[in-house]
């Protein structure tokens, strides 16, 4: 590369540049863009800063234009973030949908917004949902074909899941394309029978279980409606399972959520000693503490910790589980696709055959007769409406209609959540927050074994 061209250079807007981290002055360029780190040292980084591109070896130059810490000078980089974004949306390989098979729950959790009653999606749906979820593989042409099995709980839905599943083998089938399955799941129900089941013949190959916390403080927050604790029995299912001798050769990968606020956050960094102390670092996939939020307007998080507090404690407890030789992420990966909600074909559908394209208003009066709900199975395709809120995010972003569009961190958020941000709350995740002390720890985790304290 000729030097005449690092002229046509600027430091890119989405690089993040960590504080000194040792004695030399060493630092971290990230780039959000690539969530690529480059170590340089202060002389490097004055270059960068003051924009004098042509005192830098070209070897350097041309490891930061790859990383995309230095970019085209003339470049309009949010418009090539969101244009990448909608790129990755508009070229999805795998069809991917939401199915709630059953509206009720077992628990009783007071963060939760959905109103569970006993219903169960009725065998009178399957066809009217298989033909719609045949005319989208009919319109593309699909590699994948996945489902998220959600709740309501969904085992206690275990029959319907069971029947449709035979039929959507058959359409993977039919369409020559692969199928594959998850469920988000209290593990209330979660015998070492049922997840067998779910592996082998569900083609289930991703489960999440919440714990949030040891017992002293799960059972205050996740308890039966009809009165009893769960955290025992809900362990007592992942010992079971993670305990089996030939438990990884199931390859399904079971993560473990802790739903955080004030009242529990403190449980947080002993059912972490508890897991470790059972030894299943190796087993579980990943562990990931979450703030509370509102749910269908509930309000639950008022109780919890501000996004600045809970950034703080989440360092603490990535380095308690680094020092247990946990798998953790410590720096945030691209996001092109935020979640469900921008996608223009997948669909969430629940017990009563309700159409939805996002998966946070099932359930919920306060989204009943909104444009959340698309529609109802029982009704032709020409009925549904076509409309479909929060598909627009990325052009929204683009626009400047929120505070995403001048954020550093969008690249490897994506916004997040956009109905949160639609209802004036900041959807903002901790890297927004902690980003630098990651930056930190990720580079000592590089030089040092932090469980020993010593040098690799």
């Amino acid at each position: 590369m000729k030097e005449i061209m690092k002229k046509n250079y600027k430091l890119s807007y989405y690089v993040i540049i960590s504080d000194p981290l040792n004695q030399s002055g060493q630092c971290v360029l990230f780039s959000t863009r690539t969530s690529r780190g480059i170590n340089v040292l202060p002389k490097v980084l004055n270059l960068v800063t003051t924009g004098d591109f042509e005192a830098l070896p070209d070897d350097v130059f041309n490891t930061l234009v790859e990383s995309e810490i230095l970019v085209r000078e003339e470049e309009n980089e949010l418009l090539t973030i969101i244009s990448e974004n909608k790129e990755e949306i508009g070229d999805e390989e795998t069809l991917y949908e939401v199915i709630q098979p059953s509206a009720m729950c077992q628990f009783g959790c007071p963060y939760c917004g959905q109103e569970h009653k006993r219903n169960y999606l009725a065998k009178d749906h399957y066809q009217q949902l298989i033909n719609r979820i045949e005319n989208k593989l009919k319109a593309k042409a699909y590699k994948h074909f996945y489902i998220g099995w959600f709740g309501g709980e969904p085992l206690m839905a275990l029959k319907q899941i069971r029947e449709l599943t035979v039929l959507f083998k058959e359409l993977a089938e039919k369409y020559s394309i692969t199928y594959g399955s998850k469920i988000v799941t209290n593990g209330l129900s979660l015998k070492e029978g049922v997840f067998q089941e779910l592996v082998t013949e569900l083609k289930v190959n991703f489960i999440e279980v919440t714990l949030d916390g040891t017992a002293e403080y799960h059972d205050k927050k996740r308890y039966l409606k009809e009165g009893g604790d769960t955290f025992n029995l809900i362990f007592k299912n992942l010992l079971s399972i993670f305990n089996k001798p030939d438990y990884h050769d199931y390859n399904c990968n079971i993560s473990i959520r802790c739903n955080v606020d004030r009242t529990n956050c403190e449980g947080v960094s002993p059912l972490i000693e508890l897991l470790a102390e059972h030894k299943l670092q190796d087993k579980i996939a990943y562990f990931y503490p979450i703030g509370i939020y509102s749910w269908g307007g509930n309000e639950a998080q008022k109780g919890s910790l501000t996004k600045e507090e809970f950034a703080v404690m989440e360092i603490d407890w990535l380095i308690q589980m680094i020092e247990h030789k946990f798998a953790v992420n410590l720096l945030p990966g691209r996001v092109k696709k935020v979640c469900l909600s921008v996608s223009p074909t997948s669909e969430m559908y629940d017990a009563y055959g309700n159409i939805f394209n996002c998966t946070e208003v099932s359930y919920t009066s306060v989204y009943e007769n909104t444009n959340y709900t698309l529609g109802n199975l029982k009704f032709p395709d020409d009925r549904i409406n076509t409309f479909r809120p929060l598909t627009d995010w990325n052009d929204q972003v683009l626009a400047g209609k929120f505070p995403c569009t001048t954020c550093k961190m969008l690249p490897v958020c994506g916004g997040a959540c956009p109905k949160s941000w639609h209802e004036d709350m900041r959807a903002c995740p901790p890297n927004k927050f902690n980003i630098k002390e990651k930056l930190a720890l990720s580079y000592l985790a590089s030089k040092f074994d932090l469980s020993d304290g010593v040098l690799n």
